[in-house]
């Protein structure tokens, strides 16, 4: 039987696309779980509320990001995005904790609720300056999507707050930015040209009846479309592997094995309090 990974070692750009589908492989089942359990009612809340203000946008003529509807649909594809995110960062501490082994959806959940509301409000505060950056310039933009990337994996692993995951993913993907750009370009691709292979039905369904009925907005289509964008959500699994990865990767590139002892600490002290490391600041 083939060992499983270990996620602290250093990896080329080869091994890191490689053990993310392998990682995939060998957790499918504990992580999967995992997701439906703790994720399912955020992403069907998600659903709904998208085609609710699709619906809405109709009636007003047009869809506006600063409507009511708009606001709180980025607002709960936050929360869902958050929640996915953490859900699979945590299985991978947990992973971690546990020398190499599957986890249970109970032991996720536990890390998952101690980091929820500090990943949420992280991850808002990102994304609204990678939105930001995206409109004055499109290069900021680029730069700043890769590191981060690399906030939420330290937050958790590190149980550090937001400044200081902030500082250290500038700090370790110095001379590294490529490197980590071309893993999270590639994975991306790769979960966007499987998502439009599996919306092809339903572009297809949307254009003959747009066409038979003469009706802009179509509500079947809305709901199909909501339901396989949240279900392609579950693809983004990979580029999220794939940081963590990059973030286990440059550590050991930067502080050699300095990681692996409070790694191995995890878990050691009766209180479940204890089960994480010292908070970083």
């Amino acid at each position: 039987m083939k060992e499983n990974i270990e996620l602290n070692k250093a990896r080329d750009f080869g091994d890191i696309i490689g053990d993310t589908f392998v990682i995939i492989r060998q957790n499918f089942k504990p992580l999967f779980k995992a997701y439906i359990v703790i994720c399912g009612l955020f992403a069907l809340t998600a659903t709904l509320i998208t085609v609710l203000a699709g619906w809405r946008g109709a009636e007003e003529g047009g869809f506006s990001f600063f409507s009511f509807w708009g606001v709180l649909k980025f607002l709960f594809e936050q929360v869902n995005y958050a929640a996915l995110t953490l859900t699979v960062i945590s299985y991978l501490a947990v992973y971690q904790q546990n020398g190499n082994q599957p986890v249970t959806v109970v032991e996720v959940w536990e890390y998952f609720k101690y980091y929820f509301f500090r990943v949420l409000g992280t991850q808002i505060l990102l994304s609204i300056a990678l939105i930001i950056s995206f409109f004055f310039c499109f290069f900021p933009f680029v730069y700043l999507a890769p590191i981060f990337g690399l906030v939420v994996p330290i937050m958790v692993i590190e149980n550090g707050n937001a400044e200081y995951a902030t500082r250290k993913a500038f700090k370790i993907i110095k001379d590294n930015w490529w490197f980590v750009f071309g893993v999270l370009l590639l994975m991306s691709v790769l979960v966007v040209i499987i998502a439009m292979v599996l919306f092809i039905p339903a572009i297809i369904f949307y254009d003959g009846s747009q066409w038979l009925t003469g009706t802009y907005y179509n509500t079947t289509f809305s709901w199909i479309e909501s339901v396989i964008e949240h279900i392609c959500q579950f693809l983004w699994l990979l580029p999220v592997i794939a940081i963590t990865l990059v973030y286990f990767s440059l550590i050991e590139y930067k502080e050699s094995n300095s990681l692996i002892s409070r790694i191995r600490t995890f878990g050691k002290h009766n209180s479940p309090a204890d089960q994480f490391p010292t908070e970083q600041y």
